[in-house]
């Protein structure tokens, strides 16, 4: 049945909410803060990338499906259930910062709800739900339906995810919200508002330890010269471990894993129960860019002074054209700060206004005019480059592959040394996959 849903909060959560709902056909209205974003969304331009993003948009905005407003009483007027998909950043002692989830909540005590149940997405600690659910005692039932979606295939994963996980109050409440997915054969799992809280925690956390997990091992294989996609790949065929997340490079990064991996460290310090495990993942992916810098002083004799280095990529990762919490920008200063000049593409940004300490170009054999290039997100474009045609400019003939998405025997057959994160030195095996 039609419902009549109305979203706070347009970023990559919201946004994938919006376009999600209104494919499955429901009518969506989605309301922002920022009166700038809703005009250029109300034009079909998103606040972010993500691969036909604004082509499914645009439709659902000439069929009537959607619409964006700026008045908050306006965009919830007459709605079925009201999601709540605003920012819960880190603060400085890695505590969520739930000013925006309460300000919304707040907001909306003050508007006749008529009956809408209100569904908090936002990234929340355990306990949050409960709290909201006070607040909106009264006035409105609340569930916490937590998000499992990756930045740059969000509204993918949204039409097709593996569960759609709620927590309420009542099985009602559950049973109301399960009717928004009724046409998926994916489980629907019911539980507390407590439960679906950490349930989310855990997975983001689980994610995160696997590619912390990943990194050591890779790191090993480089100290042995041994090939950790030869390792991993068969670690990952094990049914009981899975193959995604086993993918070494430079670490994780973007808005979710760190900040959602301090709250837990945070909830659980307030618990007075051991956090150990999670605080070894975030070291370990703390420590992970300097490998990139230290390959390079082992190649080019340990000092970079005066070095032109090409990079490619500077998102967190590729598909998205968000550069929060990106390691790539953190393994750049520290190249610069090594006293090389660095010259970057990345195909999101061809023009940045803010302070830059290195210098953009706007194509990738631009940027491999230099002596040395690093690769630091994971564009597919990057490995379609000609090898022929980047072994011309690159003066020191060394390329360092932080995402291992580059094919090492066609650079090394072009006369480049290739050096990727955990990769054997020499020569690959040429090894196929089977079965």
């Amino acid at each position: 049945m039609q419902k009549r849903i109305a979203i706070v909060g347009t970023g990559y959560v919201g946004m994938a909410c919006a376009i999600g709902f209104a494919e499955f056909g429901h009518d969506v209205v989605g309301y922002d803060i920022l009166p700038e974003r809703i005009r250029l969304l109300q034009s079909a331009i998103t606040p972010y990338r993500e691969h036909g993003i604004a082509q499914i948009l645009a439709k659902h905005l000439r069929e009537g499906r959607t619409h964006f407003v700026d008045d908050l009483a306006v965009a919830v007027e007459g709605a079925d259930f009201i999601i709540i998909a605003v920012g819960t950043p880190s603060l400085e002692n890695g505590k969520a910062d739930l000013r925006a989830v309460y300000d919304v909540v707040r907001r909306l005590g003050h508007i006749d709800l008529r009956g809408a149940t209100v569904v908090l997405r936002s990234t929340v600690p355990a306990g949050t739900s409960d709290r909201v659910a006070d607040m909106l005692r009264g006035k409105a039932e609340l569930a916490y339906a937590p998000e499992f979606l990756r930045e740059g295939s969000a509204v993918s994963d949204f039409l097709n995810p593996d569960r759609v996980v709620v927590g309420a109050n009542s099985r009602e409440t559950c049973a109301r919200y399960f009717e928004l997915f009724s046409h998926l054969k994916c489980p629907m799992l019911e539980m507390s508002l407590l439960d679906a809280e950490i349930s989310k925690a855990a997975s983001n956390a689980f994610l995160a330890m696997k590619i912390s997990f990943a990194n050591q091992i890779a790191n090993l294989c480089d100290e042995l010269d041994a090939d950790a996609l030869h390792v991993l790949r068969a670690v990952g065929h094990d049914r009981r471990i899975g193959r995604m997340f086993l993918h070494p490079g430079i670490g994780f990064g973007g808005p979710c894993f760190e900040k959602d991996i301090k709250s837990l460290i945070h909830v659980m310090d307030a618990a007075e129960t051991s956090a150990s495990l999670f605080e070894a993942t975030l070291a370990i992916n703390d420590a992970q860019p300097g490998r990139i810098v230290d390959v390079l002083r082992q190649e080019m004799g340990h000092d970079l002074g005066g070095l032109r280095i090409g990079v490619w990529g500077l998102t967190f990762k590729g598909g998205t054209s968000d550069l929060r919490d990106s390691l790539a920008l953190r393994v750049v200063d520290e190249i610069v700060a090594a006293g090389a000049r660095v010259i970057a593409f990345d195909p999101s940004y061809t023009e940045v206004t803010t302070g830059l300490r290195f210098e953009l170009t706007d194509s990738a054999l631009g940027a491999a005019d230099a002596d040395v290039l690093v690769v630091l997100t994971d564009w597919p474009e990057f490995a379609a480059v000609d090898a022929a045609a980047l072994a011309k400019r690159l003066r020191k003939r060394l390329v360092v592959d932080g995402r291992n998405v580059l094919d090492a025997d066609a650079l090394m057959d072009a006369g480049l040394r290739y050096r990727g994160i955990g990769r054997r030195r020499a020569a690959s095996l040429g090894l196929a996959e089977t079965g």
